[in-house]
């Protein structure tokens, strides 16, 4: 019979008195995880270099790839921009010829004969000439002008006459570089603006002595050219002077309010270092930042520049270049991701291996067990049926209770020796009850037992003796016929129990 050592469980009868300890489940102490074995630490270590090297190629391929488009877009456009430089200046130098040669007709003209020179007259054969030119003069040696194709022009100085000319400022174009009313413009929607400074090409007459002959220079091509080409919304093409550091021309939305002056620029240094190429920073007339081309007017103090809008140019470079950044962000969270999941792969690989031998080991142990319990329960079953055969060859009364005071066997001599009928006896009652069904009987105490009071504070007395001397017990009673007997109690071999035994009243 198995002992209980925790506090014994609360009778029907009140008394709390204690006698054994119950039983308690002794906790198993749980193993210590052992650490990552080397194998899986080697994996880790494996993965997570792996990993690594995968996030580095990706970032180094799209830092790469990122370098590659940037260059090769930047390349096109500067390329672009120092073609069209160059073709521009190609086409100023063949205006300033066309205007040379011009000039030199008419210096032979009057050469020959200067009496009747007459440059209004002359003005209908020189109408190459015409087109890039608003002024056509002679002046003499005070630079007062003699002759004009304007009238108005005639007795003042050189230049008098463009003082009620629009040169110097801002300027509605249209796409063919001819001035356009501004209502056309608003209908067309291909208005450029423009900037044209006073520019003169003076050649000397061989009589009178410092007399000249000279003619206004507008390039028309550099207001064609920024119309027929595309350059951005804030894009500029502009004739600059080298020698005096001057703006001579300007198209495009920094012709609005341009710096004239550009003699201390970098730009110009850029420009002067070299006859053509390419030149990026702040263009020197608004200062912003652009890609520019340049190209020197050859037997010319002049430079033409065409310029883009860096960022605008960039534009495209830069889309890619911000698409392949998240690209290379996404991939390398995909890769951190993976290589956490294999880890996390690793890691419960060798935790499961570790619950597998944790439960193949506890298997071992519950069958273990089982075995063992079925052992015991043979035992018990061995048992019980030996002590049911001693209490039935048993001449004295005996009756065995278990660790919480119940009736678990007896015999027919113990029932009747206690005046009770064998069937008041029952498997499993307290000895509270047994005591109390005696004390009606009037089997124990001298007191009435009616007295219920009395009754119960003598059955708590005797449990009490029981609980406390389990070894030398002795409950002196009455026995069926009135005799005096009692009950000596004593403990099981296995502590789990008593053993009741009725002795005479010499006990």
């Amino acid at each position: 019979m198995s002992g209980s050592r925790g506090n014994s469980r609360r009778r029907r009868s009140g008394s709390t008195s204690r006698r054994y300890k119950q039983a308690e489940l002794v906790p198993i102490q749980p193993r210590r995880r052992s650490a990552v074995g080397t194998t899986e630490i080697a994996a880790s270590i494996g993965v997570a270099l792996v990993a690594i090297a995968i996030i580095v190629l990706v970032w180094v391929v799209t830092y790469r790839n990122i370098n590659d488009q940037t260059a090769s877009v930047r390349d096109r456009t500067e390329r672009m921009v120092a073609a069209q430089a160059a073709t521009l200046a190609e086409e100023v130098r063949h205006e300033l010829l066309l205007v040379d040669q011009s000039l030199t007709i008419l210096q032979a003209q009057w050469a020959k004969d200067q009496e009747h020179f007459d440059l209004t007259a002359l003005q209908k054969l020189t109408p190459a000439l015409t087109s890039v030119a608003n002024d056509l003069f002679i002046a003499d040696e005070r630079r007062i002008v003699r002759q004009d194709i304007l009238p108005q022009a005639v007795g003042q100085g050189v230049g008098g006459a463009y003082l009620n000319f629009p040169h110097g400022a801002l300027e509605l174009l249209g796409s063919d570089g001819k001035q356009a009313g501004r209502l056309a413009i608003a209908e067309s929607g291909e208005a450029i603006e423009a900037r044209r400074y006073l520019m003169y090409v003076i050649r000397p007459l061989a009589t009178p002595t410092n007399w000249l002959i000279g003619a206004s220079f507008r390039s028309e091509e550099l207001t064609k050219f920024y119309g027929q080409v595309a350059h951005g919304i804030n894009g500029v093409v502009a004739l600059m002077d080298t020698k005096r550091g001057t703006l001579q021309a300007i198209a495009g939305p920094a012709a609005r309010h341009p710096q004239v002056d550009v003699s201390k620029s970098a730009m110009l240094a850029a420009f002067n270092a070299k006859p053509a190429g390419n030149w990026t920073g702040p263009t020197a007339m608004d200062n912003t930042q652009r890609i520019h081309g340049f190209a020197r007017v050859e037997g010319r103090d002049m430079v033409v520049t065409v310029g883009l809008n860096q960022a605008e140019a960039m534009v495209a470079a830069d889309s890619l270049a911000s698409g392949a950044w998240w690209v290379a962000f996404t991939g390398s969270a995909l890769v951190v991701g993976a290589g956490g999941l294999i880890l996390w792969e690793i890691y419960n690989l060798r935790a499961n291996r570790r619950r597998q031998r944790n439960y193949e080991r506890a298997q071992s142990d519950l069958e273990s067990l089982q075995s063992e319990a079925s052992n015991l329960r043979a035992r018990s079953v061995t048992t019980a049926a030996q002590v049911a055969s001693l209490l039935r060859v048993s001449n004295d009364g005996v009756a065995l209770l278990d660790a919480d005071l119940r009736f678990v066997g007896w015999n027919e001599h113990f029932a009747a020796a206690c005046g009770l009928a064998p069937e008041d006896l029952k498997e499993g009652m307290m000895v509270d009850d047994f005591m109390r069904h005696q004390a009606q009987e009037g089997l124990i105490g001298s007191f009435d037992s009616d007295d219920h009071e009395a009754v119960e504070a003598e059955i708590a007395k005797r449990v009490a003796l029981l609980r406390t001397e389990p070894s030398g017990a002795i409950l002196p009673q009455l026995d069926g016929i009135g005799g005096q007997i009692a009950i000596c109690a004593n403990v099981v071999a296995d502590g789990g129990g008593l053993v009741l035994v009725i002795g005479g009243s010499e006990l």
